[in-house]
């Protein structure tokens, strides 16, 4: 791009961003893939192009980053590759964030070093890993619009189809692009340039698109719940997510939500860190902080009307990429201290899960996946065997690393490739005995094993005896993920 030749390379920009790649690789070739990611990928590994559209309504996400994705999984079988690809656009981000913005060199170094730029969104390989990239881009352009149209409508139509909560970031962005280059022009009874009118036509395309691709997902995706009635309970839960998720990740997980001074003074810290950045935000761009509101507000408005139960880190560290760029646009003009300051402290209240998780993923499992596919490798002769399971959602990622899948979805009597997120009944002790009792009444003589992912619930965890029809193998340990815990047993008359 023009803009970005044109611009001046900083040496530091280059000596930082260098640093930054070296310490994100160690925990990206550390990172244990889980569930989610391994769901891209074997998506874009087994699912063909065509295919890949009517599939994404069930994912409830746009399909720019499968398309990035999906000739590297066609060609290659290591996941590494899209890995590689979210480290990159992070490192990419960094370099512009040092090389661009008039951020103070303090500002700069807090955000590097922040959680979501330093574990999150290079470590863990998701669509969002690329967003901080097109925000920034976004954000050098911002005043480019004129001189670079076709560039600004790229951006602004892949960030659309990067992810949904992206939509109305873009959408604001998109209404100044039309008041800029087709209204101003059209009252100053100036002639229309066409560009600006193909770009306008092709952003406009680009979200009647993303409308198109997404209807039907919340009838499709399981986790996914339009019918939810407790609106003030949903509301309360994402707040609460969003404070104590970003500050801490591991904090709720602990069950250590009880009254002690950290408890109080984080969620005190943040909270009083975001208004701060926004009244800074508020006195010296009153359009950009409703741009900031806006944008936040949508993202918040849809996790509380879907996702209620999944705000992840990842998620709630895209209000932090929002705040960068509307902090970033205001410093364009001048250095503002105050401002400065307040995405300072904002940021730095994410160091403790800057510490936890990076140093946590280097150091333990973030999914037990990897060590339960190594066993079943050495263990289990696969050509003899047939492992089935009741919950495939989780299973994805234990399917990516046997590879080709040896996993059986029940419901569907299928190698599980990739998941349908569906709504899936956990199935009693008693039912898989029946279930296996028959597959032997009607000759097969393989060894039956069986995925279980709770076992008490599941009446797996009584006393085993020598009549028990199934032998426990193996259970999986810790790991920083959740979902993907389960216990190997196999069927025995």
């Amino acid at each position: 791009m023009e803009e970005l030749r044109q611009s001046k390379i900083s040496p530091n920009a280059i000596i930082i961003g260098i640093i930054y790649a070296s310490i994100t690789l160690l925990s990206l070739f550390r990172h244990e893939i889980w569930a989610d990611e391994a769901q891209v990928w074997m998506i874009c590994k087994y699912i063909s192009l065509p295919d890949l559209f009517s599939h994404l309504i069930n994912e409830g996400h746009p399909p720019f980053f499968y398309l990035i994705v999906m000739p590297f999984a066609k060609l290659f079988d290591n996941i590494i590759w899209m890995q590689l690809i979210c480290w990159l656009s992070c490192v990419l981000a960094v370099f512009l964030l040092w090389n661009n913005s008039k951020f103070t060199t303090l500002t700069k170094t807090v955000i590097t070093i922040s959680a979501p730029f330093i574990y999150f969104f290079p470590t863990v390989a998701r669509s969002y890993s690329i967003i901080p990239l097109f925000v920034f881009l976004l954000a050098i352009f911002h005043d480019k619009t004129k001189e670079h149209p076709f560039v600004y409508t790229f951006l602004l139509i892949a960030l659309t189809h990067t992810h949904v909560i992206m939509a109305m970031f873009t959408f604001l962005l998109f209404i100044r692009f039309l008041y800029i280059n087709i209204y101003l022009p059209y009252k100053n009874k100036e002639k229309q340039d066409k560009k600006y009118i193909i770009s306008s036509i092709l952003i406009i395309l680009g979200f009647f698109g993303l409308f198109i691709q997404l209807v039907g997902t919340t009838s499709s995706n399981a986790a996914i719940n339009f019918d939810n009635k407790d609106y003030l309970g949903s509301i309360t839960r994402v707040f609460g997510l969003f404070i104590f998720n970003s500050f801490d990740s591991f904090f709720l997980r602990a069950s250590s939500l009880k009254i002690n001074l950290y408890t109080i003074l984080m969620p005190v810290l943040t909270i009083a860190a975001w208004i701060f950045a926004n009244v800074q935000i508020f006195k010296k761009s009153k359009k950009m902080f409703l741009f900031l509101f806006l944008s936040v507000f949508f993202q918040f408005a849809i996790y509380v009307f879907t996702y209620a139960y999944h705000i992840y880190p990842t998620r709630i560290y895209i209000v932090h990429t929002i705040l960068i760029f509307s902090a970033w646009i205001i410093l364009k003009e001048e250095n503002k201290k105050l401002l400065n300051l307040a995405v300072i402290f904002v940021f730095l209240l994410t160091f403790i899960n800057s510490f936890k998780n990076y140093y946590g993923d280097i150091l333990f499992d973030y999914t037990p996946s990897y060590k339960f596919s190594q066993f079943m490798k050495q263990n289990i002769d696969f050509n003899n065997s047939e492992i089935y399971i009741d919950n495939p959602n989780g299973a994805i990622a234990l399917a990516y690393y046997i590879d080709p899948a040896e996993i059986i979805n029940i419901y569907q009597e299928k190698p599980i490739k990739y998941i349908h997120w569906g709504d899936y009944f956990l199935l009693d002790k008693g039912y898989w005995q029946h279930i296996f009792s028959e597959k032997r009444k009607n000759g097969n003589k393989k060894d039956l094993y069986v995925l279980i992912n709770n076992d008490c619930t599941q009446g797996f965890c009584e006393k085993q005896t020598q009549q028990d029809s199934f032998e426990k193998i193996y259970k999986t340990g810790d790991s920083l993920s959740n979902g993907e815990d389960f216990t190997l047993y196999k069927f025995r008359e």
